[in-house]
């Protein structure tokens, strides 16, 4: 699934995973405007906050992987690295500093 993401740039992917975060916790404060049951409330919005809370995590993997390789080489060409994103392994490229 992710490996089309094969030529996407650190930050874009960086953004992407905040936007899922950010989109699953609108998503459940919608839900919770309509679904009337209070258990499906619940259970909706649990959900989607361990989609949101999923997605952040990424985005802190994603940049922990970023900066690991920044430190242990001196980036003077833009490279390309492969970091893992739930759990699937994607190459992302690391602009120079």
């Amino acid at each position: 699934m992710f490996q089309n993401l094969a030529a996407i740039d650190a930050e874009t992917l960086k953004t992407m995973a905040l936007g899922l975060s950010a989109g699953s916790i609108v998503i459940a404060i919608v839900m919770l405007k309509v679904i009337s049951s209070v258990v499906g409330k619940a259970i909706s919005t649990v959900l989607l906050l361990a989609i949101a809370l999923a997605g952040y995590s990424q985005r802190a993997q994603i940049s922990s992987c970023i900066d690991e390789v920044r430190t242990q080489t001196s980036l003077t060409t833009p490279q390309t690295i492969t970091c893992e994103l739930f759990g699937q392994e994607i190459s992302v490229n690391v602009p120079v500093p």
